[in-house]
C-alpha cells in the first residue's frame, strides 16, 4: 500500500474512532435528556398578581418570575436543608430542581393517572402553595421513526456507493452531505434554545461539541466533490460518520414523548432521523472511497510494493541468433 494511503486509513480511523474514545455525549444542550413525563403547574393558592411560576427546560425544573415587589422564598422539602430552593428578591428570576416535583415523576401509575404534587412558598411573610402535577403523555411511535432511519441509511449508502462507481453520481453525494449538516444543525439550534443558564450561541457551540468539525468536513468535502476531487468522497464519509455518532445517543426521542427542544419535537425527530440515517449511509460510503482509492494486486505487506522494480532488474533479454549462425 502507498504511504498517501497509509496516512489516509490513519486519518479515517482517528476521525472516526476519536469521538467514541472521547464520549459521545447527547446533543441535547444542558445534558437535559428526553424523558416519558412531563410536570406542569396549575395554579397559585392564593393567586398573587405579579408572580409567576412555570416549568422551564421542557420539565426539568421550575422558574419563578418576581414582579410582586416582595422577597420571594421557595421553602425546601420539610425536614430537609436547603439545597437550590431559590429566594427571588423583587424584579428577579429563579429556577431549581424541585425535589418534591422529582419525587413525584420516579414512578408512572398503573392507570397513567396525573400525579399531584405541591410546592410551598413565602412571599414576604405571607405562604403562598404552588399547586402543580405531573403527566405522562403517550409516547409517539417508535418503531416508523426508527423504519425510516434505516431506510434512510440505505438508501445513502446505495447512492453513496454509485456516486464512488460512476462519476456522474458524485453530486448525490454532494446533496446527501449538505443535507446531513444542516439537519444536525437544526437539531442543535433547536435544543440551544432549552437550558436557561446559557447565553444561546455558547450553548449552541457547545451543544454542537465536535460535530462543528463535521459540519467542516463535510462542507469541505460537500466542495471538493462539486470540482471533481476525489478526496471529497471521503471528507463527506468522515463528516457523515462523525455526525451519526454524535447524534446516535439522541434516537431516544424517538420514544420519548417529551423532548428538550425549542421547536416542535417532530421537527426534532425528524433531523434526529436525518443526521443519523444520512450520517451512517455516507460512513457505510467511506469503505466503497477507501476501496476505490486501494490498489487491489499490491502487496500490503510487502514495503517494497510501494516502488517500481528498476528498470531491467530481474529480467534476461534474450539472445537473437544471428544471420551466420543461423546459415551454419
Amino acid at each position: 500500500m502507498t504511504r498517501s494511503l497509509r496516512a489516509l486509513l490513519v486519518l479515517a480511523v482517528g476521525v472516526v474512532v476519536l469521538p467514541l474514545i472521547g464520549g459521545t455525549a447527547s446533543a441535547h444542550s444542558g445534558g437535559l435528556e428526553s424523558e416519558a413525563f412531563l410536570p406542569r403547574v396549575l395554579a397559585l393558592d392564593p393567586p398573587v398578581p405579579g408572580l409567576e411560576v412555570s416549568v422551564v427546560e421542557g420539565g426539568a425544573r421550575l422558574g419563578i418570575v418576581n414582579r410582586t415587589g416582595q422577597r420571594v422564598e421557595v421553602l425546601p422539602p420539610e425536614g430537609l436543608a436547603r439545597a437550590e430552593e431559590p429566594v427571588v428578591q423583587p424584579g428577579g428570576r429563579g429556577h431549581w430542581a424541585d425535589r418534591r416535583v422529582a419525587a413525584a415523576s420516579v414512578t408512572r401509575p398503573a392507570e397513567a393517572s396525573p400525579v399531584a404534587w405541591t410546592v410551598p412558598l413565602l412571599v414576604g411573610s405571607e405562604p403562598v402553595v404552588v399547586r402543580g402535577e405531573t403527566v405522562w403523555p403517550p409516547p409517539p411511535a417508535g418503531g416508523g421513526w426508527w423504519a425510516a432511519t434505516v431506510a434512510l441509511a440505505a438508501a445513502a449508502t446505495v447512492l453513496g456507493v454509485l456516486s464512488v462507481r460512476r462519476e456522474r453520481f458524485a453530486p448525490v453525494v454532494v446533496v446527501l452531505a449538505v443535507v446531513a449538516v444542516g439537519a444536525h444543525l437544526v437539531h442543535v439550534l433547536g435544543s440551544a434554545l432549552v437550558p436557561i443558564d446559557l447565553s444561546y450561541w455558547p450553548a449552541v457551540f457547545g451543544t454542537a461539541g465536535i460535530g462543528v468539525g463535521a459540519w467542516a468536513l463535510g462542507s469541505a468535502g460537500a466542495v471538493l466533490t462539486f470540482a471533481g476531487r476525489r478526496w471529497g468522497l471521503l471528507l463527506c464519509s468522515l463528516g457523515g460518520a462523525v455526525l451519526a455518532l454524535v447524534t446516535a445517543f439522541d434516537t431516544a426521542s424517538f420514544t420519548s414523548s417529551v423532548l428538550p427542544y425549542g421547536w416542535s419535537p417532530t421537527l426534532d425527530r425528524v433531523s434526529t432521523v436525518t443526521t443519523v440515517g444520512i450520517g451512517f449511509g455516507l460512513f457505510l460510503t467511506g469503505f466503497a472511497v477507501l476501496r476505490g482509492m486501494t490498489p487491489d494486486d499490491l502487496d500490503l505487506d510487502d514495503p517494497a510494493a510501494d516502488d517500481p522494480p528498476p528498470s531491467g532488474a530481474g529480467h534476461e533479454r534474450p539472445s537473437v541468433p544471428s544471420r551466420t549462425t543461423e546459415e551454419a
